[in-house]
């Protein structure tokens, strides 16, 4: 699996100027693509707060999404146990609160490009939509025609954008009543960050009870990111989470896994005293047992065929109590 390597971008507090730090944060492209949405969102929400030049942009600041991809990469790539409850157990992301790619315009259906969009034909004909649609990269996805004579057509975009610029955009073509955002409601979990000049903090929580309505419950997980990528951890606070949410930690420093990434076989390095006869089992990123059996004192390997890719927690249940090395299955 090919990693990518980012450089960590620190802003400075109310919208100051980039400075960037040479250090790497390396990550597998598949923990890029699962926290890019979480990146994107936390730059737009920074952009927003600050008040910058981007505001009216369609295209996201890419430097602050670049300091949010590197310190979520940074707190991912992390062995602190405040980094598993957060991600393996919880897998907590920003809740879609808001759209980045879908989005609506109602119109005069007599206009041209709307009677060929009612027709689904594109490109319309009308140089000024065609040029927002090429330049945005926005697909036509439906039409509507409601009972009192209005019609709407909806469209989406290839990657994550500033929705609200782009409607403004098309709000500003003759013949259009309004143009919105597509989707987007309610409640969950959450990711924030605050920008300093030498280190990024980031909160996770975690919501429950009514969330459609707006989640009643909710704890914070709260780490600092460095330019050199280190990861402190400053504790967790808040409601206390629902049932018996627990992801075991490795107590013994001296169990090794190899290889990892993993394909096929996982090979243990167990240290002198191990206690044999040892149950095992395998968690997922929701933390379900996905595979289970016993640890002989002749076997060092297990079997993870067939398991779907993604991050998993290893638990060796030994009696000096359990201990726990996650991996990730190609």
């Amino acid at each position: 699996m090919r990693a990518s390597i980012f450089t960590l971008v620190l802003l400075a507090p109310f919208g100051a100027s980039a400075q960037p730090f040479l250090a790497p944060c390396p990550a597998p492209d598949s923990v890029v693509v699962l926290y890019q949405d979480d990146a994107d969102r936390l730059a737009l929400a920074r952009t927003l707060r600050n008040g910058t030049t981007w505001v009216d942009s369609v295209a996201i600041d890419p430097a602050w999404a670049q300091t949010a991809m590197n310190a979520l990469v940074a707190v991912y790539n992390s062995e602190l146990p405040a980094r598993d409850t957060v991600v393996d157990l919880l897998n907590i992301h920003n809740y879609p609160t808001s759209t980045m790619r879908l989005f609506l315009v109602s119109a005069d259906p007599n206009l041209p490009w709307m009677q060929q969009l009612s027709l689904g034909i594109t490109p319309t004909g009308t140089p000024s939509i065609d040029t927002l649609l090429s330049t945005y990269g926005a697909s036509f996805t439906g039409y509507q025609t409601w009972p009192w004579g209005a019609s709407t057509v909806t469209f989406e975009t290839q990657h994550n954008v500033n929705i609200p610029a782009l409607c403004s955009l098309f709000e500003a073509q003759p013949g259009v009543g309004y143009a919105e955002p597509n989707g987007g409601c309610c409640d969950g979990d959450r990711i924030t960050d605050s920008v300093y000049t030498d280190h990024v903090n980031l909160a996770y929580s975690h919501g429950w009870g009514d969330c459609p309505a707006g989640c009643t419950e909710r704890r914070f997980w709260t780490f600092n990111v460095y330019p050199d990528c280190s990861v402190q951890y400053l504790g967790s606070y808040g409601s206390t989470l629902p049932g018996a949410m627990h992801v075991p930690r490795l107590q013994l420093p001296d169990v090794g896994i190899h290889p990892n990434p993993v394909d096929d076989v996982l090979r243990l390095r167990l240290p002198p005293g191990f206690v044999p006869a040892s149950e095992w089992d395998v968690h997922d990123a929701t933390g379900r047992v996905v595979r289970c059996g016993r640890l002989g004192s002749n076997i060092s390997e297990l079997s993870v065929a067939g398991m779907d890719r993604g991050t998993y927690l290893l638990v060796l249940h030994t009696a000096d109590g359990p201990v726990a090395r996650r991996f990730i299955k190609r």
